[in-house]
């Protein structure tokens, strides 16, 4: 097979693999508008009317802020369409990281070619063996410990496998069409069309293969994958599960009681530590039954030693307000529903519920999507939105995070979220929301994440998106087994000087790429790529 690698010698990007010539660019109308004129590439699988694709690039060059936060919000609405009611939203039809990495659960190769164990299963166990947890301003922090409940380990044993220190606890693989996360969360990681047949028809999948690319010397220029086609759009969402009699609680953060730089930065600071999420909403069914005096959740989890228990969390009133499941994405999930999910997926939603509100799943529950990444190929960079929900997001309070919002789509049930971007955009000084750490020497993206996905996954408050996507690279960071000369792709690097989390860098840079294959912003491979088997 010929190769599909390049190396990079300059400080530009390979060309673009274009599948379709660029759109024209958008007019600058106001803030506001969804182009409903656009016709999407077939293989992006995105439905006509939300404002895809746009030539962005120019908004980045022109500081066209507006533009990038109403096609966010056009891009969130359009990919949660439902073509019927309390269907699968259109993103539900595309494949999944399950489809798309066949080898992810096959054992590793040692040095020596040997086999040893597999890299673990859920999102949030990978993301911390992308950096260490120790040392001044560390990307990750101990997280909290989530063994599975007793119930679902027995019930699902194929389903599972064992937590790194604790051989008596157990954590969850991913299901065909649902993605352990390794928390309440329910996650996905989703391709569309464009997106997975490049994966797959380039052998992104195949750690072998990945390792063939690497520059022969440890110290040479990166060679680089080619960039993924203009159509592609991959997605990160996370559904909270909803059960379908009372209420359940969902804490909420307020980013604004915590800057970047302030107390709850630089140490882990997820949805459980009620410290910092000081706040929760009661989601129902029914809005107008009577309020409970208390709500609680977070259960069988363990603090990050895996010692103490850090639950139950409780809200009393008035530190919680009841608020609809309409107000979010949601899906009621019927017994039919639940037979057409693999026991993998079942697996994910009992043991879910059992954190959240102490049962298993049943039918009539809810899933709501509390959370949600999307990037797309509609620029070199890639386009970085996400959006969470918030009960503030539809009223008159609230601030920076609703701006743009787009006044012409029938649905409007996005309003009940907060949405930030990052398209490489760089942050002005004279900016209010303006943040630099004390160690910056240049530039700054500006302060981008989503508190229930980045905090939940271990990193600080001071990330960027555009930051930590970029430095995706091939090998991933296991300097025991992997055969690499013992290099390493990390977030940040701790053994030599390099960008902090919010600097532009450029993907030459040595100091992070030198001796490794740049992924094009995709983790996913260095996360998942696998050996095949013998």
């Amino acid at each position: 097979m010929a190769s599909v690698f390049v190396f990079v010698l300059s400080c530009s990007r390979p060309a673009q693999q274009a599948t379709s010539s660029a759109p024209a660019a958008k007019s600058d109308t106001p803030a506001g508008v969804c182009d409903v004129n656009t016709t999407p590439p077939p293989d992006s699988n995105f439905p006509k009317g939300f404002d895809y694709p746009q030539n962005v690039e120019p908004w980045v060059q022109n500081r066209k802020g507006h533009l990038m936060r109403t096609h966010a919000w056009c891009l969130f609405a359009g990919l949660n369409q439902q073509s019927q009611t309390n269907g699968p939203f259109v993103w539900q039809n595309w494949k999944t990281s399950t489809q798309a990495f066949p080898n992810q659960y096959n054992p590793w190769r040692g040095k020596s070619g040997e086999r040893v164990a597999s890299r673990p299963s859920p999102l949030n166990a990978r993301n911390l063996a992308n950096a260490s947890t120790e040392g001044n301003n560390p990307i990750n922090n101990p997280p909290p410990k989530y063994p599975i409940n007793g119930a679902v380990a027995a019930k699902y044993p194929q389903c599972t496998e064992p937590i790194a220190g604790f051989p008596k606890w157990a954590q969850l693989k991913d299901g065909p069409r649902l993605q352990s996360n390794g928390d309440i969360m329910i996650a996905g990681v989703i391709y569309n069309d464009a997106a997975i047949k490049n994966i797959l028809s380039t052998q992104l999948y195949n750690a072998a293969y990945l390792n063939t690319k690497l520059p022969v010397m440890n110290l040479a220029p990166p060679a680089a994958i080619p960039q993924f086609p203009s159509s592609s759009i991959v997605l990160k969402p996370m559904f909270w599960p909803v059960q379908k009699d009372g209420f359940t609680a969902l804490p909420v953060w307020d980013w604004d009681a915590n800057k970047p730089g302030g107390p709850s930065d630089g140490k882990y600071a997820g949805y459980e530590m009620q410290q910092y999420w000081t706040k929760a909403v009661a989601i129902t069914a029914n809005p107008s039954a009577p309020a409970p005096a208390a709500i609680q959740y977070l259960h069988g989890v363990y603090d990050a030693a895996g010692k103490n228990p850090i639950g139950p969390v409780t809200y009393a009133s008035p530190a919680f307000r009841v608020v609809s499941i309409g107000d979010f994405y949601h899906r009621q999930m019927d017994e039919g529903a639940l037979q057409q999910l693999s026991p993998c997926d079942r697996a994910l939603l009992d043991a879910s519920a059992y954190w959240a509100y102490n049962r298993a799943f049943q039918a009539g529950d809810y899933l709501a999507l509390v959370a949600m990444h999307i990037i797309t190929k509609e620029q070199p960079d890639w386009t970085f939105q996400s959006a969470w929900y918030h009960p503030d997001a539809n009223s008159g309070s609230c601030g920076r995070f609703c701006t743009d919002r787009p006044t012409n789509l029938k649905d409007t049930t996005f309003q009940h979220y907060y949405m930030t971007t990052t398209y490489g955009q760089i942050q002005q000084k004279t900016n209010p929301n303006y943040y630099a750490p004390p160690t910056t020497k240049g530039p700054v993206w500006p302060v981008a994440y989503n508190p229930y996905i980045e905090l939940a996954a271990s990193h600080p408050i001071t990330t960027n998106c555009m930051n930590c996507h970029h430095r995706a690279a091939w090998p991933p960071f296991d300097t025991v087994n992997k055969p690499d000369l013992k290099r390493a792709s990390t977030y940040l690097q701790t053994d030599r000087p390099n960008p902090n989390a919010l600097e532009v860098f450029e993907e030459t840079d040595k100091n992070l790429f030198h001796g490794l294959v740049t992924l094009d912003s995709m983790w996913a491979v260095s996360d998942r790529a696998g050996y095949p088997n013998p």
